[in-house]
């Protein structure tokens, strides 16, 4: 029987070691504690009981299943995405209990995906800018090593400062 560890857990849900433990605690999640130093072991089953119960997390799940094996299904893949954008859908619209109209959960889609290449498109200006940025930097730096390797010049400006300003005093 494979088990887990709260780490793994946390690992695969991708939350917080401490939230696993807290459903441990709450008793949402069962799980035995072999040895204080082992800590706690949550057997498979009650891990997919667990995620039945708690839909929430199906979407993680079976995508770090598919990238970790290659031999996942397409239509495991898919279930797991659809499970998620159900799930979304219901959370935008407040309920727990929605009738999911076909029409209604492609115009949802549709939204997210234009959501997402809005994402990327402002993502990509700010790297534009950044290295813009980066490159302004870099002529900085370009400036002050000249003025390391040239420190006549540095020497120069300096004296030259210094006697304006004596001229200016008197």
């Amino acid at each position: 029987m494979k088990t887990y560890s709260v780490k793994q857990i946390a690992d695969l849900l991708e939350t917080n070691p401490e939230t696993v433990r807290r459903w441990i605690r709450d008793g949402r999640l069962t799980a035995v504690q072999a040895s204080r130093k082992d800590g706690n072991i949550v057997t498979d089953d009650e891990l997919k009981r667990f995620l039945r119960a708690t839909p929430k997390y199906l979407p993680k799940v079976t995508s770090s299943v598919a990238t970790m094996s290659p031999t996942v299904g397409l239509a495991t893949l898919a279930a797991g995405l659809v499970a998620g954008a159900v799930i979304s859908y219901c959370d935008k619209k407040g309920e727990t209990d929605v009738r999911v109209l076909p029409e209604d959960f492609e115009k949802h889609l549709k939204e997210n995906i234009k959501t997402l290449n809005r994402t990327i498109l402002q993502k990509k200006s700010l790297i534009v800018q950044t290295e813009k940025e980066i490159e302004g930097i870099q002529k900085q730096i370009e400036q002050y090593q000249h003025l390391l390797e040239h420190d006549e010049v540095i020497k120069d400006t300096i004296k030259k400062a210094i006697d304006a300003d004596e001229i200016k005093e008197d």
